[in-house]
């Protein structure tokens, strides 16, 4: 008997291609689901010994297995979207760690047929801009959520960022969360890759830009970011194309990224990723670091306090309305 609702193609997440994990429980799962299959269907899977760097189709299960068991554990109702696009996994992207191929597909439609996962096919929207496209959706059956009872591994204990990339070039603009925003022309979306591929020689501050924030992922993982003051583990926010967003306020959404945009390392490279950027002002307040209430800096108008400051004009409005007195040239509009 199913014990949760149809899947819903709004509530959902992508693929995580960064998530891996060698726990005993893990490699435990992934073995007894991969015998489970006929020879012929494991053979199927395994892939060839001339992969040249791609993932296996042990790798390919495993990762699955584990990203639909952090999505279950953060939300029973959340699904994964999943491209099925020959063009959707580029193997030898330095977006794509784990050599991901396209013959992740072949594993999910086993999977399907095994009564591991519930899913619903892609849409495509080719009457307006692109806004009621979707790709398929997956999410663990109740046959494989009853297997995912059995274990006791916490997401947080999870390789959640397997040497994910934090330095990011797109063709794309971004909006104030990072989340990539496409041009559009008339009645379509312009179509652009969405990650660019670089070498570390494209720009002389590229290899201390990761360095530092590898540091500070790194910092982030071993801290506990928390809003004690939730009666859930998430809050519910409105988008601006009238759709609802669940945000999971958990130990998952601290990994940090630095985006440029437009193919241009001059354009943007601003800090993204973090829950803490998804939720108010309000909320931001109550955030707590290792147990220790937090005060935010209010960056945004630091600039203006200070101009305000050397003019000795002191005042606790916005600092941006003093504008007209600090420079008068500036223009406010």
């Amino acid at each position: 008997m199913n014990d949760i609702n149809p899947i819903d193609s709004r509530h959902s997440r992508p693929l995580d291609v960064h998530i891996w994990s060698d726990h005993t429980e893990v490699n435990s799962l992934a073995d007894f689901i991969f015998n489970t299959f006929t020879e012929v269907e494991r053979h199927s899977i395994k892939g060839r010994s001339n992969n040249k760097g791609k993932a296996s189709g042990i790798t390919l299960l495993k990762l699955i297995l584990i990203d639909l068991y952090v999505a279950w554990k953060t939300d029973p109702e959340l699904s994964i979207g999943v491209a099925r696009g020959n063009g959707a996994y580029k193997v030898n992207s330095r977006y794509n760690a784990l050599f991901i191929s396209s013959r992740i597909r072949e594993v999910i439609d086993l999977l399907i047929s095994r009564d591991y996962l519930d899913s619903i096919g892609g849409s495509h929207d080719r009457v307006g801009k692109g806004q009621g496209s979707h790709t398929s959706r997956i999410r663990a059956s109740s046959k494989l959520r009853e297997a995912f009872k059995k274990l006791t591994i916490e997401p947080y204990h999870l390789n959640l960022n397997h040497n994910q990339e934090c330095i990011t070039l797109s063709d794309y603009d971004t909006d104030d969360e990072g989340n990539f925003v496409r041009m559009v022309k008339g009645n379509s979306t312009v179509k652009k890759r969405i990650f660019v591929e670089y070498k570390d020689t494209d720009n002389p501050n590229l290899v201390s830009m990761r360095s530092d924030l590898q540091k500070y992922n790194k910092l982030l993982k071993q801290t506990y970011v928390d809003i004690p003051a939730l009666e859930e583990p998430f809050i519910t926010r409105q988008l601006k194309n009238g759709n609802t967003q669940r945000v999971q306020i958990n130990q998952t959404g601290k990994f940090v990224r630095r985006i440029f945009s437009r193919g241009s390392w001059e354009m943007n490279g601003r800090f993204y990723g973090g829950f803490w950027q998804q939720i108010s002002e309000d909320l931001r307040k109550k955030i707590y670091i290792n147990d220790n209430p937090t005060v935010e800096v209010d960056y945004k108008g630091l600039h203006a306090a200070i101009l305000s400051a050397r003019q000795g004009v002191f005042d606790s409005s916005d600092r941006y309305d003093l504008g007209r007195q600090i420079l008068p040239d500036f223009d406010l509009k």
